[in-house]
């Protein structure tokens, strides 16, 4: 059920969702691993950049690895 409503939204609102759920004083790391989940479905080229060369300044934002900014 959550896949097939992830799987509904645009790219953009899956990063915005992420960057929320990530600067939420409340995470919720199951969330934030169901979105990159989908965002790896939909590019697995631009979510590799963003996990191997996002992370070696600490965890950025998805937007600019998959082409929205």
């Amino acid at each position: 059920m959550i896949r097939r409503h992830l799987g509904s939204r645009t790219t953009l609102e899956l990063c915005d969702d992420f960057e929320h759920l990530t600067k939420s004083s409340r995470r919720m790391p199951w969330a934030e691993q169901a979105i990159s989940d989908a965002l790896f479905k939909r590019n697995s080229n631009a979510w590799f950049s963003w996990q191997f060369e996002g992370n070696a300044f600490g965890q950025p934002m998805p937007h600019r690895f998959f082409g929205l900014i």
